[in-house]
């Protein structure tokens, strides 16, 4: 009968436990949110970054070189961005697209190549600044704008992120 059983729950026994049934963890990523809420926790959100005076709106960030030295400094000096000590961290977001084949061929100095939507010489000088992420504005998120201090929008990341979240 029921000599050394251990105890009277096991999996193999009828009535027993479930063999490796949940384990009480919540998976964030795949929880539903309705489009209302998304919206309305990203308007939430900048709007608590003007609150706190960390939203910083730029013209462009069309960067004439890609040294990380030169785009550092101007971080540091400007906005406070960056640096080991004492230093804010900061999520960059901007709207580039390059010109599609055959739609306007960009033959003068003004055409930028781009990478993930972001001009190349502004991906490749913030990607070794240490405490900055750089990514296009239809990769923002209220968890990234939220975990790092400030906001640095461009204009045209602006008028996307408006155009995106206005009628949801």
């Amino acid at each position: 009968g029921k000599a050394r059983a251990g105890h009277s729950r096991p999996a193999h026994w009828r009535g027993g436990a479930k063999a490796h049934g949940p384990k009480n963890t919540v998976d964030y990523g795949n929880v539903k949110l309705n489009k209302r809420v998304k919206a309305l926790a990203m308007r939430s959100t900048l709007s608590q970054k003007v609150k706190e005076g960390n939203l910083i709106l730029v013209d462009h960030l069309q960067l004439p070189s890609h040294k990380t030295k030169e785009w550092a400094k101007v971080l540091q000096e400007a906005y406070g961005i960056g640096k080991h000590e004492g230093g804010s961290t900061a999520l960059i977001l901007d709207h580039y697209l390059e010109p599609e084949e055959g739609q306007n061929e960009v033959k003068d100095d003004s055409y930028h190549a781009s990478y993930h939507g972001v001009p190349i010489n502004l991906w490749v000088a913030s990607s070794n600044v240490y405490k900055v992420k750089v990514a296009n504005q239809r990769f923002a998120n209220v968890y990234d704008i939220l975990k790092r201090e400030k906001l640095v929008l461009t204009l045209s990341a602006l008028e996307q992120i408006e155009k995106r979240w206005k009628d949801a």
